[in-house]
């Protein structure tokens, strides 16, 4: 498999655990020190991870890292509640879902 697919899938996968977790963090009532330890921890990989989201487009057909910068940008923006990052963060997942198929039939071949 090309490395920059695998890099990518990585990061689609990394970012299916961890923009659910970043919402419960970041709209916590009483957030503990290790809650606001972890929610930074997050906040610093998508802050810095610096990608072209037009990668996603060449490598996979999908807008998947835009879906991911966008839900990333909804969770962060004080003007929104929790259930309106959950259903922002659903685009994310039904394409998440659409490429994980494809994955398992391209790793069958």
């Amino acid at each position: 498999m090309n490395e920059a697919v695998y890099m990518l899938r990585n990061f689609i996968d990394l970012s299916a655990q961890l923009l659910p977790f970043l919402i419960e963090l970041h709209y916590s009532k009483k957030p503990t020190n290790t809650d606001k330890e972890d929610e930074n921890r997050i906040l610093e990989v998508y802050q810095n991870y610096a990608f072209d989201k037009e990668t996603s487009k060449l490598l996979m057909n999908s807008p998947i890292l835009e879906t991911i910068q966008k839900s990333f940008d909804y969770i962060i923006d004080s003007k929104n509640t929790k259930d309106k990052s959950k259903r922002k963060l659903l685009e994310f997942k039904k394409e998440h879902r659409r490429l994980q198929k494809s994955w398992i039939l391209i790793d069958a071949n």
